[in-house]
């Protein structure tokens, strides 16, 4: 476990640095926990470096949970942000990111369409057609500046392979 509370801000990079190199998720709890408040912004870059370079699709739920928590509000964009990024997958949570689009201030709905622009895995009929009708019902609900992204998710999830 990486102590992220260390006042030897050179050794807490240092030991961030290997743990991206071994690739391991376990520390993402902690790492997580401290980006809610960083102390340090060096810190708080490497953490974020870690973060976008994680490969290991068991990444997906805790990531999944945080975006959902109230716990990581203050950070909920970047991680949003790392969903698109990342060459995980996703599309078992496109409801999700259909409701971000829907109910989250601009930025978070942005990112949560960025999402479900850049999701390249097939997505079931049923799942198509829950969130296609999702939009459609909130679209005469939201604001002019959130109508355009609603219409353009509805017809990427249309056109999705299935």
């Amino acid at each position: 476990m990486i102590d992220l509370n260390s006042t030897d801000n050179k050794l807490v990079i240092e030991n961030i640095e290997k743990l991206r190199a071994k690739g391991s998720i376990n520390d993402l709890p902690a790492i997580l926990d401290y980006l809610v408040s960083p102390a340090n912004i060096e810190i708080e870059k490497a953490l974020y470096a870690f973060i976008f370079d994680i490969k290991d699709p068991k990444a997906v739920e805790p990531i999944i949970a945080a975006i959902q928590s109230p716990k990581y509000q203050a950070i909920q964009k970047k991680l949003i942000e790392f969903c698109w990024q990342s060459s995980l997958k996703f599309a078992n949570h496109l409801g999700l990111f259909v409701d971000l689009l829907i109910k989250g201030n601009f930025e978070i709905a942005f990112e949560a369409f960025t999402v479900i622009e850049n999701m390249e895995e097939s997505l079931d009929s049923q799942t198509k057609e829950t969130e296609m009708k999702k939009l459609k019902n909130a679209i005469s609900t939201v604001s002019e500046d959130r109508k355009g992204l609603l219409h353009e998710a509805f017809h990427l999830i249309e056109q999705a392979e299935e």
